[in-house]
């Protein structure tokens, strides 16, 4: 088979991919509710399910969308209509919970800990305590990449559970790329997609949580049909077929990255993409870039860089002569202060980053000598 030219994606999702996850887009056409599908269907269920706790009590559920429509999915069908949910939001992407929430009508609270600003644990401890007897649930980002912040996740998970609420978590762009655990003392709801850390293709959203607390929410009435993940997971455990139609394609090429995600292991892939932040920092700080947060505060999978100041800056103009050489960078999201951002996700590695440093290297060179 004969593949197109590889791109070095920077963005933080979707992700370079490999080419053999590549090649198993390519199978033969196949109706989903077959058989060998649903076998395959479930075993990349179960791979999910393992990344995260014991498959025995772990639940995987794919979604067809993107990220957001799993997050969308988790609020509308796995809080009760008696629930309360506080949003811990330091981000655009705490932002959009908390718009999500708003647009379905579902209690909750936006705790606003302004942008890209690590949480402040005694604030929190004071909102918990006004709402204590009155919120179940805390939904928190793991990795906010509107900033390239990553919020502490054993202390959310201890203040959580010591105040009695059950923890959803924004896993998009850290799972597959961090040890999380999902479980009755650890993270309660999980929420991803099949691209970004995991290496697959976009298309597909994953919310893994536990067979128990299906068994808590089932009796409550839900708020929707297509994204009722508690009738999603009945009907795949009864039939082994998705309630709707699934892209195969997509969920062959899931599989691959899964299986090659086990061959690397999930800490040998943080090992890589911290050797690849690593190089990136000295290089972008070597050709003088700002960074917009602390070192102790970043992801080690993106960071946000502050846009430099001086007429021969023009993002646009950087990022179309990066993409000819084979190198995808990403603006930045509007909020405390111009950035652009870079992303070391995917199937790329060190050696990757130091030949993006050189293009960018090249490039500034020459908008710098004709300015």
């Amino acid at each position: 088979m004969e593949f197109p030219k590889r791109n070095v994606l920077l963005n933080p999702g979707p992700a370079t991919t490999t080419d053999s996850v590549k090649a198993a887009l390519v199978i033969s056409d196949i109706c989903p509710r077959e058989r060998s599908f649903c076998d395959l269907y479930a075993d990349v269920r179960r791979r999910l399910a393992a990344l995260a706790g014991d498959p025995e009590q772990v639940v995987a559920i794919p979604v067809v969308g993107s990220g957001t429509t799993v997050l969308e999915a988790g609020l509308v069908s796995l809080i009760p209509s008696s629930g309360r949910v506080l949003i811990l939001d330091n981000g655009d992407y705490g932002t959009r919970l908390a718009a999500i929430a708003a647009a379905h009508g579902i209690d909750h609270r936006r705790i606003e800990l302004g942008w890209g600003q690590p949480i402040d644990f005694e604030v929190l401890e004071a909102v918990l305590a006004e709402e204590d007897g009155k919120a179940t649930h805390l939904f928190a980002i793991h990795h906010e990449t509107s900033s390239g912040l990553l919020n502490p996740l054993d202390k959310i998970v201890e203040t959580a559970h010591r105040h009695g609420l059950k923890l959803m978590l924004d896993a998009m762009s850290s799972f597959a790329a961090m040890p999380i655990e999902v479980g009755a003392h650890a993270v309660d709801m999980l929420f991803s997609s099949s691209n970004k850390c995991v290496q697959g293709m976009a298309g597909l959203g994953i919310a893994i949580t536990t067979r128990g607390l299906l068994d808590e929410v089932r009796p409550t009435a839900r708020r929707c049909y297509v994204l009722d993940l508690v009738a999603e997971h009945d009907h795949l455990e009864k039939t082994g077929q998705s309630r709707f139609t699934v892209p195969p394609q997509v969920v062959s090429a899931l599989h691959q990255a899964l299986v090659e995600l086990e061959v690397e292991g999930v800490e040998a892939r943080q090992k890589r993409y911290q050797e690849s932040m690593r190089t990136l920092t000295a290089g972008l700080t070597a050709l003088g870039f700002e960074f917009l947060l602390e070192d102790r505060d970043q992801s080690r999978i993106l960071v946000a860089i502050r846009e430099p100041v001086g007429g021969w800056y023009d993002f646009d103009r950087m990022h179309d002569a990066l993409d000819a050489e084979g190198f995808t960078i990403y603006p930045g999201k509007p909020g405390a202060e111009p950035t652009f951002r870079l992303a070391v996700l995917g199937a790329i590695d060190a050696r990757d980053i130091e030949a993006f440093l050189g293009a960018l290297g090249r490039y500034l060179e020459s908008v710098k000598g004709s300015a």
